[in-house]
C-alpha cells in the first residue's frame, strides 16, 4: 500500500470511523456517508498528512477513492514529495 493509500485509508477510518471493507477504489465519497462538511474536513486532514493542497473540487461525493488517491499522487509527484 502506497503512502497515499495508507493515508486515506487512515484518515477515513479514524476520522470518519468508515468501515475499511468499504474502502475501496470505485467506491465515490458520498457512499462512504460523507457529507458537505466532512469533505472539507478530509481535504485539509488529507493536506496535513500528506503536505500537497487538496482543493473542493478533488474531493466532492462524486469523487471516487481511486480518483482522489490518482490526483493526490500527481500532486506528489509534481511537489518533488515522495
Amino acid at each position: 500500500m502506497s503512502a497515499i493509500d495508507s493515508a486515506i485509508h487512515s484518515v477515513l477510518t479514524g476520522k470518519f470511523e468508515v468501515a475499511q471493507d468499504h474502502i475501496r477504489p470505485e467506491a465515490t465519497l458520498e457512499s462512504l456517508d460523507l457529507d458537505s462538511l466532512a469533505l472539507a474536513e478530509l481535504a485539509l486532514a488529507l493536506q496535513e498528512e500528506l503536505g500537497v493542497e487538496v482543493h473542493e473540487h478533488e474531493a466532492t461525493k462524486s469523487t471516487t477513492v481511486g480518483e482522489l488517491t490518482a490526483t493526490l499522487a500527481a500532486k506528489r509527484t509534481a511537489a518533488g514529495v515522495l
